[in-house]
């Protein structure tokens, strides 16, 4: 079986710590990478690492400092972003995809398709 490529990214919170750890326990299906946000180049190291999985720390104001989701999501064209928040309950599952619209029943289609 294959192992699904992850980065954390978080400037080292207690909360990232504990998800890391956890996800470590199943060493046979994730190979885990965790990138510091405070770190200027963090952003390259994340599109770098070529993850098919990203977790951020939603109250983690050093990533917007350097990056941005949509500048992942641009240069990982198949990543997943999953937002945590450790003051939440549940998470937020950012995913792309790119297809081609050449007009405006193209687009009209990939709408429908998802509704």
């Amino acid at each position: 079986m294959a192992q699904t490529r992850v980065v954390i990214l978080s400037s080292r919170s207690l909360f990232t710590e504990g998800i890391a750890s956890r996800l470590r326990q199943y060493a046979e299906r994730f190979e885990l990478q965790y990138i510091d946000s405070r770190q200027t180049d963090a952003l390259d190291q994340v599109i770098a690492a070529r993850p098919s999985t990203i977790i951020l720390d939603a109250t983690d104001e050093e990533f917007g400092r350097h990056g941005s989701i949509d500048t992942m999501v641009d240069a990982l064209h198949s990543v997943k972003i999953i937002l945590v928040d450790p003051q939440q309950e549940h998470i937020q599952i950012v995913t792309s995809e790119r297809r081609q619209a050449g007009d405006v029943s193209d687009l009209i289609d990939l709408i429908a398709d998802n509704s």
